[in-house]
Order: structure tokens, then C-alpha cells, then sequence
């Protein structure tokens, strides 16, 4: 199984200058938990809602900060769309990271949450295949296990 297979491919970005409260707007009314910055089509940058809680708790306002000034940039990681969702999970995990922007040819074409592919495990582990993908899911499994402990840790 690869990220393509489960991938969401309606991802909604912004700019650099738009501010924090106009990317939450946007989670909102998505139901969504993170925003890819777009220069042009180049991907720059990432806003999730962690991005926000820091900024708030910083002191700064939502309404005035541009995303420019605190989205995720250095050391962005992505994968394609053939990654294997293990290796995305592992990836994930040993980053502390909970969103994967995928891309194909240096071009946004979706992204993958923690949360995704631990719906996918679920689903794969209960929803009665003839040949679950046992390992897969295992590792998916864990991944989201590991980032919830590295979660709690953080918040103590």
C-alpha cells in the first residue's frame, strides 16, 4: 500500500501573506488540522494547528501575524505519492511530525495524516479483508502510538 492510495488530494493552501487567523479560518470550515503555503505552486511552508497554539501562547495575534513569520519551513518534509505508508508512519514518528505534504514532481498532489493512517490500520485490521495488511498496519499503529507519548511528554 502507498501514500497515493490514501492520500487526500482536495488540499486547501494559502500564501505567505496570509495571516494565522485567516489559515484557521480555513481549518475550520474544512474540518481540516493543517494548511500547505504555496509560493506560486512551490511548496514553502506548512501551518497546522500547532503553528497556532504557539503563536497565540507567544503573544502574538492571529489576526496581524503573517504565516510567513511562524509556519513550518526548515527542514519541510514531504513524500511521494509511491512512498510506502509504513516508512510515511515510521517517518512520521521519528520526526514528532503529524502532517506529510506529498509531492510528485516538486508539485503539491496531496497530504497524509497521522490520523489517516491510523483509520486506514483500523480499517484494515477490522474491516474483515480476506489478507489483512498485517504489517503495515502494525507499523501505522505504532507510529501514531509513539507521536500521542512524544504528544503527552510534550505537554507536561
Amino acid at each position: 500500500m502507498q501514500v497515493g492510495d490514501i492520500m487526500h488530494t482536495d488540499v486547501k493552501s494559502a500564501s505567505e501573506d496570509d495571516t494565522f487567523a485567516d489559515v484557521a479560518k480555513t481549518m475550520r470550515m474544512h474540518g481540516i488540522s493543517s494548511v500547505v503555503i504555496l509560493d506560486g505552486k512551490r511548496l514553502v511552508g506548512i501551518v497546522t494547528e500547532r503553528d497556532i497554539v504557539n503563536l497565540v501562547a507567544a503573544g502574538g495575534d492571529p489576526h496581524d501575524v503573517k504565516v510567513a513569520l511562524g509556519m513550518t519551513r526548515r527542514d519541510l518534509e514531504t513524500v511521494s505519492p509511491k512512498t510506502d505508508i509504513a516508512e510515511a508512519a515510521e517517518h512520521m514518528a521519528e520526526r514528532n511530525i503529524r502532517h506529510l505534504p506529498v509531492l510528485d514532481r516538486g508539485r503539491v498532489v496531496g497530504i497524509i495524516s497521522i490520523r489517516d493512517l491510523t483509520r486506514w490500520a483500523a480499517e484494515e485490521l477490522s474491516g474483515g479483508h480476506e489478507l489483512p495488511d498485517i504489517r503495515r498496519s502494525t507499523v501505522a499503529l505504532r507510529a501514531a502510538t509513539e507521536l500521542q507519548k512524544q504528544r503527552r511528554k510534550g505537554a507536561s
